[in-house]
């Protein structure tokens, strides 16, 4: 009889321990050469095909790795780590279904399988059964207690599932066991900042950031809650840190966030940089930055002596010496952040557009007066050039007294000459022109263009104000018509917009991450009860009232696969945000002329329905929900925004007076009605210059000149989502002010019940100055 101590060993198993040896010193390929030869000493070892398939799933082949796995079962149907292995591998590939299957056969053979009930929760997660996710997870904690994986993703199922404190307390059990476990104290930071405890959120996710200081996604969790906490000069010198070393798109939105809440008292060339990359590119939407740009820019101090000579003569022009003085207009076409905003956005102070009012007259007497341009109006080509380009974004809103426009008048047809006689046209007086009217509404504009190879301040403008009106001109014959428009209020709209696309945005950010439908409301209401999309891969959403394109721009880079159809009643503002979304390289968004109230006639029907700032522009609002709602698909999501009765109360006031007064609805009109406000209407209406609204033509006309609006209360909103059999999942308002509410509310963590946020914005009338944005679920 042979003494087992000394019997031969496998050589198989032998193999394997040889090729584990080597893999923990990460030699692996020389385990791999181990594991194949005992494949070969005994093609039937599961234990070596098993080693094989894992290789092979790090290296990232998962057909092979798969291969590995099912020879291993099929050597040994009992083998519960192949099954587990499996299964893993189906859900790295997104095969949730076929890895449940794996999970539950290794449980099957090995019922106290703590890890592979944890994972079976994951793929349940994952397929959307919450309930029996939960349930795996408490039979893997009945087995180990302490496994801080199953107290982990209870509490992220808490958390998703909108059950704040029991998710604190999962995730606290995680770190107690675990205490360097990063995605924890991560995880317990989100929570904690859902239910309002900054302090305790930011310390939460200081050490998450301790443990992976690399982290872009706890830095921009951590910035968030500085924000929120009113800390944002602190969260900018954070999130600038990280920009310095690392410039991850992450990064860049926290920055762009954090410093479009910043005032800055001091110069500071670094903040100015990426500031000025945070227009250009964009990293948010670029008239949230225009109010810190401008604190910056005025820290210039001869930059903030034009500005402030502008306004001690307003309104009357002030010469060019006087303006500029020696060195003004030099610091003007050297300040990059300037140009930047210029090009971009509407400058959304009074004080600066008068400055730059009274910029655009010099150059316009320049060019009249001169024959032959100053060298420093030459080399300020930038400035005027980016001042063109603002007058263009504005839709010319800028005050223009008679003599003024005679003067610009009289530049015109010096310009239109010269096209005719094919002369060289001076740049500056192009320029002068193009401040004044939109250069596409000369006589064939098409002479103006440059070869396309050219570049420069010129090119730019021309760009601006003629190949991209061109183009947009020649789009318009091929929009789709779905429905006819409506008589009535629906053509007056039409007409309004027509004459106004608004808003003439240039630039919008990514957003950042772009997730999945489901996963993206969860983030956006950590806190609401609703049902997921049963299939969020592509789902099909309608934008009603898409304006000139940015909405569904922006629902694209929202959400993760979603295919769009935009309509609107405007073909000018339709053109323009075709023109816009192929500049973006969207290829997921459908567009057509379309009345919202004759959608019902339509047999297309959505996962997802947003109507924001439209419906209350309808002779009769919820005759146009309803309308969107029998388009919108059992179980699917709305998104609404309705002006708010109590935070109009100001527009009301406007809207009266300019009734009162007469001021039509033109860009004159409107230009009048700006001038005397500014003159003499006196501190009721001083909260109009504080909004980006007032400093365009077309916004300004939406705001107060709109031929239709209706403004509601919450009441009637929730009047309606009671007979519609709708479920409220919550406002999307800024964290600051959702906190504030849960303070005052602390049994309604979620901010559902409208009853009680009435009584919020009856003590704080302006909290939904904006609109109130909200999103529900019709019944599956």
């Amino acid at each position: 009889m042979v003494d087992q101590a000394y019997a031969p060993k496998d050589p198989a198993v032998v193999l394997i321990d040889e090729g584990n040896a080597l893999e923990d010193q990460g030699r692996t390929a020389e385990a791999m050469a181990r594991y194949e030869a005992a494949v070969r000493a005994d093609p039937r070892c599961a234990r070596a095909h098993l080693n094989r398939g894992n290789v092979l799933l790090a290296s990232g082949d998962l057909d092979e790795a798969r291969a590995a796995y099912e020879r291993a079962i099929a050597c040994d149907p009992q083998y519960a780590a192949a099954h587990f292995n499996l299964g893993n591998l189906n859900c790295r590939a997104g095969a949730y279904r076929r890895s449940l299957l794996n999970y539950q056969a290794a449980i099957a053979v090995k019922p106290d399988f703590a890890n592979a009930l944890v994972a079976m929760g994951n793929a349940l997660d994952s397929l959307g059964r919450t309930a029996e996710a939960k349930a795996s997870y408490e039979r893997a904690l009945a087995i180990n207690p302490g496994d801080p994986g199953a107290h982990f993703n209870l509490g992220v199922l808490a958390s998703n599932e909108g059950r704040a404190e029991a998710a604190a307390v999962s995730l606290r059990k995680v770190i107690a066991a675990w205490p360097d476990y990063a995605p924890a104290h991560r995880a317990l930071g989100s929570v904690l900042s859902s239910l309002g405890q900054l302090d305790a959120a930011e310390a939460s996710l200081r050490r998450a950031l301790s443990i992976i200081p690399e982290s872009e996604e706890v830095l921009f969790d951590l910035a968030m809650v500085l924000l929120a906490g009113s800390k944002s000069p602190e969260a900018v010198q954070l999130t600038l840190r990280r920009l310095e070393s690392a410039p991850a798109r992450t990064i860049k939105v926290a920055f762009a966030r954090c410093v479009a809440r910043t005032k800055f008292l001091v110069d500071d060339s670094r903040v100015r940089a990426a500031l000025t990359d945070a227009i250009t590119e964009p990293w948010t939407i670029p008239y949230q930055l225009c109010w810190p740009a401008l604190s910056l820019i005025l820290l210039d101090a001869k930059i903030a002596a034009c500005v402030r000579c502008a306004n001690e003569q307003w309104p009357a022009r002030v010469p060019r010496a006087a303006l500029f003085g020696t060195e003004g207009l030099a610091a003007l076409s050297a300040d990059s952040l300037l140009l930047a905003l210029l090009a971009t956005a509407a400058a959304g102070t009074l004080e600066f557009e008068h400055f730059l009012t009274a910029a655009r007259y010099v150059l316009l007497e320049t060019v009249n007066s001169h024959p032959s341009p100053d060298p420093a109006d030459t080399q300020a080509l930038p400035f005027y050039a980016a001042l063109a380009r603002q007058c263009f974004i504005t839709e010319y809103i800028f005050d223009c007294d008679d003599r003024e426009a005679a003067l610009a008048a009289a530049c015109r047809a010096k310009l239109v000459a010269l096209l005719d006689t094919n002369a060289t046209i001076p740049p500056l007086l192009l320029l002068s022109v193009a401040t004044y009217f939109p250069l596409y509404t000369l006589p064939e504009p098409g002479r103006l263009l440059l070869p396309a190879n050219e570049q420069g301040p010129v090119e730019d403008v021309l760009r601006q104000q003629v190949r991209e009106p061109l183009e947009e001109q020649a789009l318009r014959p091929g929009i789709a018509s779905l429905t006819p428009i409506t008589h009535g209020v629906s053509e007056r709209v039409r007409e309004q917009y027509e004459q106004n696309p608004y808003p003439r945005w240039v630039r919008l950010p990514m957003h950042e991450p772009v997730l999945r439908f489901n996963t993206e409301l969860r983030r956006t209401f950590p806190l609401a009860r609703f049902t997921p999309l049963a299939n969020d891969v592509q789902p099909e959403m309608l934008i009603a009232g898409c304006g000139t394109g940015s909405q569904p721009i922006l629902a694209t880079r929202r959400f993760l696969g979603v295919r769009v159809l935009a309509i609107d009643l405007s073909l000018n503002s339709i053109s323009y945000a075709l023109r816009k979304t192929r500049e973006s390289g969207v290829t997921n968004v459908e567009f057509a002329q379309a009345d919202i109230l004759k959608l019902g006639n339509v047999s297309r029907t959505f996962d997802v329905v947003a109507a924001v700032g439209v419906l209350h522009h309808l002779g009769d609002p919820f005759a146009g929900w309803r309308t969107l709602l029998s388009r919108l698909r059992p179980g699917g999501f709305m998104q609404l925004g309705f002006y708010s009765q109590l935070a109009r109360r100001h527009v009301a006031k406007a809207r009266e007076i300019i009734a009162a007064r007469g001021y039509a609805s033109t860009v004159d009109g409107i230009r009048c009605f700006r001038r005397d406000f500014t003159r003499d209407m006196g501190v009721e209406l001083q909260w109009l210059s504080q909004l980006p609204d007032f400093y365009s033509t077309s916004e300004c006309r939406d705001l107060v000149f709109h031929v239709q609006e209706h403004c509601l209360t919450l009441g009637q909103i929730e009047s309606f989502l009671s007979e519609s059999g709708l479920h409220f999942i919550g406002f999307e308002l800024d964290l600051r002010v959702l906190q504030q509410y849960r303070t005052r509310f602390s049994d309604d963590p979620g901010g559902t019940n409208l009853r009680s946020w009435a009584q919020f914005e009856s003590d704080n009338p302006d909290t939904f100055a904006g609109m109130y944005q909200f999103w529900v679920q019709k019944p599956a």
